[in-house]
């Protein structure tokens, strides 16, 4: 339900390079997304990690291998990577989201570290989305300076924005 309420609510055909995700325990699936997206012939990339908790977010097509990290998610075996700041919308899971549309992860901060030259800034691009359940919502503020607000939250029931 949740995918679906992301491709009838959003223009996915106007999104040239999108970040998806291979989901991580109870994490919302984007195997919808994705094929939607490619529909488009758009370019979609996938995080990958490395030692010093360093993420990279690589070119995602058929021609590539898949392997597992050491978390036991799966990633694209390339290096075709790109940087944050030339992503139309970057789909991203969380564990929860407080009040006021900021993320809480795993605790590892690779998403944090990654997307840090966005933190802070008022920025329309790329459009951040978390994809999440409900009951992840959080009725507290619970950020950080370094965390990473989002500008929608899709779950199964609602769509919230954030300014």
């Amino acid at each position: 339900q949740i995918q679906k309420n992301i491709i009838e609510s959003l223009d996915l055909s106007k999104m040239n390079n999108v970040l998806l995700y291979f989901p991580y325990k109870q994490e919302i699936k984007t195997n919808l997304l994705h094929q939607e997206l490619i529909k488009y012939s758009h370019n979609i990339y996938m995080p990958k990690i490395f030692p010093e908790r360093i993420m990279k977010f690589n070119l995602y097509t058929s021609e590539y291998s898949l392997v597992k990290n050491k978390y036991g998610i799966t990633e694209v075996d390339n290096k075709e990577y790109l940087e944050p700041h030339f992503f139309d919308a970057m789909f991203i899971p969380f564990v929860g989201v407080d009040v006021n549309g900021y993320r809480i992860g795993y605790g590892g901060g690779y998403f944090d570290r990654a997307l840090s030259s966005l933190v802070g800034k008022n920025h329309n691009k790329p459009l951040i989305i978390g994809l999440g359940y409900d009951y992840q919502i959080l009725s507290k503020n619970l950020a950080e300076p370094h965390d990473l607000r989002y500008h929608k939250v899709v779950t199964e029931s609602r769509i919230l924005s954030y300014n």
